[in-house]
């Protein structure tokens, strides 16, 4: 019945944003975390974490088009990246997805060293022919 009861809300499930590590730490865990490999001439725009019962990272990187691809082939990802036709992600970092004149996404799951699934989403904003912004979500749900 509506209005009659307490509201039970769990918020041990899951912490808020890692505030005290900086980005270079968080960057290092999460690619501990996921086989991600950030590219040296890459730039990191923002990087946040979030632990609970699941882990989460979510990145965002500047670089050119070699510096996508290296990322894509040290950390081994398995999906190519495809035309994405609408925006469902939401950036922490960098322009607004939906002023992009082209965007792509892959998708695929990593084992790490804990023997645990990742899931990894990449989604590649291409702002003109030299500049990709590179948002990462990793998570282990």
């Amino acid at each position: 019945m509506a209005g009659c009861g307490s509201e039970s809300r769990d918020d041990s499930r899951r912490s808020e944003t890692t505030q005290t590590a900086n980005d270079a730490d968080i960057v290092r865990e999460a690619s501990a975390f996921s086989g991600i490999v950030i590219p040296e001439n890459a730039a990191v725009l923002d990087a946040r974490s979030e632990n609970g019962l699941d882990t989460l990272y979510r990145l965002t990187i500047s670089t050119d088009p070699q510096g996508l691809d290296l990322l894509l082939a040290e950390s081994k990802f398995t999906e190519p990246l495809t035309q994405m036709p609408e925006v469902t992600e939401t950036a922490i970092a960098g322009p607004p997805l939906e002023t992009s004149p082209s965007i792509l996404k892959a998708t695929d799951i990593y084992r790490n060293t804990d023997g645990k699934s990742v899931n990894r989403i990449i989604v590649v904003d291409e702002r003109d022919p030299s500049t990709r912004f590179v948002h990462i979500k990793l998570f282990d749900t």
